[in-house]
């Protein structure tokens, strides 16, 4: 074995660590890409159901206040509005216990990793496809 292979197998081996390192790097900035990603969706969730509830709340005050005005009642809006709100609330629970509401939510869900999956796809298509 000539000397001058043996720095050609060191060089190849250099290069191979270089390799495995960069890939190594490529993979962690994914995921911390991925987790900044997933973690922006959540604040951005959690900001919208706050709001949300917020406006929730303060509508149904309202309605029940006016309800009162209208009654000419200090509590019968909101016992309207309480019975309303039980009512909904017991039809949620019907409807929870059905087979027709867990195959809607199988089906959302699916469709939820389905469109996430297209997504990423189209990143790594898109990130191949400027690498040429």
């Amino acid at each position: 074995m000539s000397p001058k292979s043996l720095f050609n197998i060191d060089r190849l081996m250099d290069h191979l660590v270089g390799f495995i390192e960069t890939r190594v790097e490529i993979v962690k900035l994914e995921l911390k890409e991925e987790s900044v990603r997933v973690v922006a969706k959540l604040l951005t969730l959690i900001v919208k159901v706050l709001f949300g509830t917020l406006f929730f709340i303060f509508i149904s005050v309202a309605l029940a206040l006016y309800l009162n005005q209208i009654l000419s009642s200090g509590y019968l809006g909101f016992v309207i509005l309480a019975g309303f709100f039980f009512l909904l609330w017991m039809i949620v629970l019907i409807i929870r216990k059905t087979s027709w509401y867990n195959g809607q939510i199988v089906a959302i869900t699916d469709r939820i990793v389905e469109d996430s999956n297209n997504k990423k796809n189209e990143r790594a298509s898109e990130v191949k496809g400027s690498s040429h």
